[in-house]
């Protein structure tokens, strides 16, 4: 009996020197990273664009029929940088942008005229496109889908050149800075906490102006005398764009 005691003993002694068992290691809950869009932003953009210029006769004149419509329609590789500043109120995501965005676009369309083997080229030409827009957007982690829009301008030359009219060729251009305004929409695409691609399409209305062709340059040929008239034309003009860029992001934490 003393044998047996003096062995339970031991085995007491020995489980109450185990270690206690302590709780389950705590496992974080995973949380998937949420990205933020919020910054200011510079970046470039590359694409292409089309003009849509629609040359109109306001009078009838010794070349013309009032109403008489003549239509450009060039289109052209465009690129330049833009810089900005978004504010993320999770998903919406709102903001400011402005562009400068530099253009080869330059068409010429022939018109026939009143008189007999003469014609008229008409020409426009756009230089660059500024814009200064707002936009507002949803944010899907790092997936920006989002719309813009407001005010724009550009920068162009319309020519025009009546050919072997009475003896003479004869042009005229007229540059000017045309405001209008801008909507469109893209999405864009966070690669890592800074650098964003996107992709974007923008619609430009510059509505119609009138320029009067009344200080034409003459060229006398053939021993013509007579000067080509001036005339009135309306220009309504406007461009469609679709460019790829990248931001870089200067975040506020």
């Amino acid at each position: 009996m003393a044998a047996s005691a003096m062995a339970a003993s031991a085995v007491a002694a020995s489980a109450a020197d185990l270690p206690v068992p302590g709780a389950p290691p705590v496992v974080p809950a995973y949380r998937p990273a949420i990205y933020d869009w919020s910054g200011i932003y510079v970046g470039g953009q590359v694409g292409g664009a089309t003009m849509n210029d629609i040359f109109t006769a306001q009078t009838t004149t010794a070349l013309l029929n009032a109403g008489t419509e003549t239509r450009t329609n060039p289109w052209s590789v465009v690129g330049g940088g833009e810089a900005g500043l978004n504010i993320e109120f999770a998903p919406v995501v709102v903001g400011l942008e402005g562009t400068w965005t530099s253009s080869y676009l330059s068409g010429t369309q022939v018109q026939t005229a009143i008189p007999a083997n003469t014609s008229i080229n008409a020409t426009s030409a756009s230089h660059w496109y500024a814009t200064a827009t707002g936009r507002v957007g949803y944010a899907a982690n790092d997936l920006l889908f989002y719309v813009k829009g407001g005010a724009a301008w550009v920068r162009v030359t319309y020519s025009e050149q009546p050919y072997s009219f009475n003896g003479y060729n004869v042009q005229q251009s007229i540059n000017d800075t045309r405001t209008g305004f801008t909507v469109g929409g893209g999405f864009e695409y966070g690669l890592n906490e800074n650098l964003s691609l996107k992709i974007e399409y923008d619609f430009f209305d510059f509505g119609s102006q009138s320029y009067n062709f009344n200080a034409l340059s003459f060229q006398p040929v053939a021993g013509g005398t007579t000067p080509v008239p001036a005339f009135p034309v309306g220009i309504k003009s406007i461009s469609n764009m679709i460019t790829a860029g990248v931001n870089y992001r200067f975040n506020w934490h």
